[in-house]
């Protein structure tokens, strides 16, 4: 072989070699034989998870004739014993005169007010700044919680105040000239109104636009009396009737039933009085929290009950669900959440009997030393524990503590000579 070869193959050689070697040291550097994690609180519950029915004392609002209606007010307001639901015209355009007749109505009621305000010297700069923060962090507040409907009536509050503050500063805003264009716009529109009927509601209530057809499945004043056998019976039938020329419904009161059958042996537990939280994963309506009513034993199913939890909140959304799952929790833990893989076993003996007890404990990282730590589980998950936070008990696994959940040949004093990875 030729010398220039040996010498191209020695190089070539020298160069791998000293990458291999910069590639050990990168690996020793990063190299992480430990991981951690943060010993974080968790709230966790027993739960089981049904289909349910929802009860509500609600009356149906029908029209008194067809035509065009207009709603007089939005879906979530309190309504009085004779208020006004709803507006019913002959003509699509009639019924588009009264709605823009209606934000007509509210802009000359604004710079009415802002005139009051002007001439009585009542307006204070630090009072309207105040109410532009507050409507800006609203609108903010609007657009991140993605409730779509409201950002334009957010937006014009925005505006509405800054317009505010420029007249009261005496910026040339000419407030008359705006009443005055307003003023003919409203007469204009007030002549093309020639005929309506009101919609009016018998009941005192929760006004909501949507009927389902299932309003009045159930008596609402026996909802604790329901069977299994009843609930099935809902469960399977779904709506009980369809209501032609439904303007909606008003909901009487905020009490209302949530019925659903259950494992007799699920809620061995629990008793009548007791409270319970209740999560909708189908809705937006989020946890709330509810009381054992009735909890009715039936003789064609031995092994199921009827549960009847009673809730005493109300709004739009909680109105216009009719049933769907619902996941009941009772029995709360709360702890340090604990993942299986960072427990570990040992075995200790007592002082003064000698008897040897196997127990759970974890490893955690002080520093660079590990040490171990005794775990007092109250609750036990499919991949995971809660354990007791022991702030003056030594020896425990504590709020904060550095888990180890990944290493190998651990054990009680051991130095790390690697950094710890989370």
């Amino acid at each position: 072989m030729k010398k220039g070869v040996k010498t191209k193959y020695i190089g070539a050689l020298i160069i791998v070699l000293v990458l291999f070697y910069i590639g050990f040291q990168v690996f020793q550097i990063t190299y992480n034989p430990i991981r951690t994690m943060t010993a974080g609180m968790e709230t966790v519950y027993d739960s089981i998870t049904e289909d349910a029915v929802f009860i509500r004392d609600e009356d149906i609002i029908l029209a008194p004739k067809s035509g065009t209606m207009v709603y007089d007010v939005k879906d979530g307001t309190r309504v009085e014993k004779g208020g006004v639901i709803a507006t019913v015209f002959s003509s699509d355009s009639e019924a588009n005169s009264y709605s823009q007749l209606a934000e007509i109505e509210k802009q000359i009621s604004y710079y009415e007010n802002i005139i009051l305000q002007t001439t009585s010297g009542n307006s204070s700069l630090e009072v309207i700044d105040t109410n532009i923060e507050n409507n800006i962090n609203a609108y903010i507040r609007t657009l991140c919680s993605g409730q779509l409907e409201s950002v334009g009536e957010r937006s014009t509050q925005v505006v509405d105040s800054i317009n505010n503050r420029k007249i009261t500063i005496g910026e040339n805003i000419d407030v008359n000239s705006m009443l005055n264009e307003l003023y003919a716009r409203r007469k204009n529109l007030q002549s093309n109104i020639t005929k309506m009927d009101s919609v009016v509601s018998e009941e005192a209530g929760y006004f909501v636009s949507s009927v389902d057809g299932s309003e009045g499945i159930a008596d609402y004043e026996k909802a604790g009396e329901l069977s299994v056998s009843n609930i099935n019976s809902i469960l399977k039938n779904g709506k009980s009737k369809e209501a032609k020329n439904a303007v909606g419904k008003v909901v009487k009161s905020f009490d209302w039933y949530v019925a659903c059958n259950v494992a007799r042996k699920e809620i061995s537990d629990l008793k009548v009085g007791v409270q319970v939280n209740v999560n909708f994963p189908q809705s937006d309506v989020g946890e709330l929290a509810a009381r054992v009513e009735a909890i009715n034993a039936d003789a064609e199913n031995a092994d199921k009950v009827a549960l009847i939890l009673k809730l005493v909140n109300m709004d739009e959304s909680i109105a216009k669900i009719r049933s769907g799952k619902v996941e009941i929790r009772f029995n709360k833990y709360e702890g340090i959440k604990i993942p299986n893989e960072a427990l570990r076993a040992v075995t200790t003996k007592d002082a003064e009997t000698g008897e040897e007890h196997t127990v759970k404990c974890v490893y955690v990282l002080s520093g660079n030393v590990v040490k171990l730590k005794f775990v007092n589980i109250i609750y036990t998950g499919e991949d995971f524990v809660i354990a007791k936070s022991n702030t003056t008990q030594t020896g425990y696994v504590r709020l904060y503590d550095r888990i180890i959940t990944k290493g190998e040949d651990l054990s009680d004093g051991k130095v790390v000579k690697f950094r710890q990875a989370d």
